[in-house]
């Protein structure tokens, strides 16, 4: 990958971001999800004259489809600001621009109806991947199905689009193990190859491929042998953790992640390639307004349930930083990316982190013992009676055999019979929350931005005010404590908090 220079775009004149959006025509994976819903609302927004967006649906037929259209994206909060810009041509604006396909990556051209797939293979400019299973410890089945084989089903579908100006892929910061970890493709070939190739190094250049087929093999195997059990679930997830841990992922999800980005790089060819690499995703920090979230992300079970008086304390490193971004700011620097990238169409792969471990440090100390401590304080949960739950600071636990002794004292506590029970079944989910969030909250991740910072450097003035992706500029205890807890309250929890967004 070229090194981004501000010579190459003159800073006066930026990088042409909307511009370079203006009737473009764009197929979206994954668009109903969190990133992919405000990545949407933002290029409509922003760019009113992009052309159309394919939406990838799961979805039974077209009705269905048009069904989760509506409900997800012409009825969803996110969208405020374009109704009261559109009013009454509002609907008409959204089905002018947006078209819900059915289909999915993890089958051969992407599950779309033959007509409908050679359309937009003739029409589309720009391909956006963010489709992903996301759970940690997911069936080895499922999480292949979609953060690998879908990969390669949209190298394939890549290749045979006639306008392709470019594929943007929306991976994870946590595709490589613990350390410094700058912007570079990956390979975890070397720890994989003798495995898959046994002596054959002659095969090397297709060893991802190989990988990906191989990992698939095991899991046929897996099946086979547990055809017939209730616990076929059960040991494809255990399957996928082995086989993680084997080459040194601490769970399934960032390993096929890992996974994925290889297959990209080996397939790519003359596909101009830009992979976005995000830390932890939350919510929106101003855009379209500040704390719109969709269901619970990374952090937020540990905030819930210290604001409900259940967790007091959590697995971590006193020293050690959560590295969380918010998911406006990824979807700015994505769009970034896009147009620097876009206009040369130069068969490259360019990666960008989204992080702010180095940038801008959010402590774990700071973010359990002072901002959930505070922002509670302040604006306290009820109980079923309508009390104030009285919260405490949530403690760093360094060890998980403390974390353990941890929850069984607080068990043990209990006033009465009932409260042990509850405090018990709430002990196992604070044990898998730890097993989920161990890497993230012990382990020493820090991300180098160095492309992410060129690419601010190159914009101008105006771009800056409008794709705003400048990760010092966070005031994380404002973040926290006045918009990202309130904004999971609110459009998560559901609950009516007196904190105003």
């Amino acid at each position: 990958m070229e090194a981004l220079t501000p010579k190459e775009k003159a800073p006066e004149a930026g990088i042409g971001i909307e511009k370079f959006l203006q009737g473009k025509v764009m197929l979206i994976t994954g668009a109903t999800g969190f990133l992919g819903k405000v990545l949407v609302e933002k290029i409509l927004r922003t760019v009113p004259s992009v052309g159309k967006m394919y939406l990838l649906v799961r979805a039974k037929d077209k009705e269905a489809a048009k069904e989760r259209l509506k409900l997800e994206f012409l009825e969803a909060e996110l969208f405020k600001c374009l109704k009261q810009i559109y009013g009454e041509g509002y609907e008409a604006f959204m089905m002018s621009k947006l078209v819900p396909v059915v289909g999915n990556v993890s089958q051969s051209d992407l599950g779309i109806e033959e007509e409908l797939a050679i359309s937009i293979k003739k029409d589309v400019h720009i391909i956006v991947n963010s489709a992903a299973v996301t759970s940690f410890f997911a069936r080895y089945d499922a999480i292949l199905d979609i953060n690998a084989k879908g990969i390669y089903n949209l190298m394939i579908f890549a290749k045979k689009c006639l306008k392709l100006e470019l594929h943007l892929h929306f991976s994870t910061a946590y595709v490589t193990r613990p350390g410094r970890i700058m912007e570079d493709t990956i390979s975890i070939a070397n720890c994989m190859e003798n495995e898959v190739l046994n002596s054959n190094k002659s095969l090397g250049k297709f060893l991802p491929a190989l990988i990906l087929e191989n990992e698939m093999k095991l899991v046929a195997v897996c099946k086979k042998i547990y055809s017939d059990s209730s616990i076929v679930a059960e040991k494809l997830s255990e399957l996928g953790l082995q086989r993680a841990n084997k080459f040194g992922w601490p769970n399934t999800y960032m390993f096929v992640k890992a996974i994925g980005e290889m297959v990209i790089d080996n397939m790519r060819e003359d596909v101009p390639v830009i992979i976005m690499r995000p830390t932890i995703v939350e919510s929106t920090y101003k855009e379209p307004f500040p704390g719109w979230i969709e269901g619970r992300k990374a952090m937020d079970p540990l905030i819930s349930y210290n604001g409900q008086g259940k967790l007091t304390g959590f697995i971590g490193t006193v020293n050690n930083v959560l590295d969380v971004v918010p998911v406006d700011m990824v979807v700015n620097a994505s769009l970034a990316a896009m147009a620097m990238h876009g206009v040369t169409t130069k068969a490259d792969i360019n990666i960008y982190h989204v992080a702010s471990s180095v940038s801008l440090p959010l402590a774990l100390k700071d973010l359990f013992e002072v901002y959930f401590y505070e922002h509670f304080k302040m604006w306290p949960c009820v109980d079923a009676r309508g009390k104030p739950i009285n919260v405490q600071k949530l403690k760093i636990i360094t060890s998980m055999e403390e974390f353990d002794a941890h929850l069984l004292r607080e068990a043990t506590m209990s006033t009465s019979s009932s409260e042990m029970v509850e405090r018990r079944k709430f002990m196992e989910k604070a044990k898998y929350l730890a097993k989920c969030y161990q890497p993230f909250t012990t382990y020493p991740y820090r991300f180098g931005m160095n492309n992410t910072e060129r690419l601010w450097e190159c914009m101008s003035e105006d771009e800056k005010k409008k794709f705003r992706f400048d990760l010092k500029s966070i005031d994380w205890k404002h973040y926290i404590i006045n918009v990202h807890i309130p904004g999971l309250r609110k459009h998560v929890m559901k609950e009516k908090c007196p904190c105003k967004l």
